[in-house]
């Protein structure tokens, strides 16, 4: 009985652990995403070329500039400036 309850126990806790990690996972590559757009955005100002692929953390993340406007793609997700 306490050997189930033990085992109940410790996956829960793995599990909200796994998920808490992919969670902040997310978030930093959400975060990646919006600092390469502002970046973007400032080379636009600066009147510099648009970077069109950069790699980070062994991530692609694909950049659209046109109008004043960027967006930036990785793993079907977006972030528009």
């Amino acid at each position: 009985m306490t050997l189930s309850l033990f085992s109940g126990i410790f996956l829960s806790i793995n599990q909200w652990t796994s998920y808490q990690r992919k969670s902040a996972v997310e978030i930093y590559q959400h975060y990646q995403a919006l600092q390469i757009a502002e970046n973007q955005k400032q080379r636009l100002f600066l009147k510099l070329a648009c970077q069109h692929r950069i790699i980070q953390n062994d991530l692609t993340f694909t950049i659209q500039c046109a109008n004043k406007k960027v967006k930036v793609q990785y793993l079907n997700r977006e972030v528009s400036l």
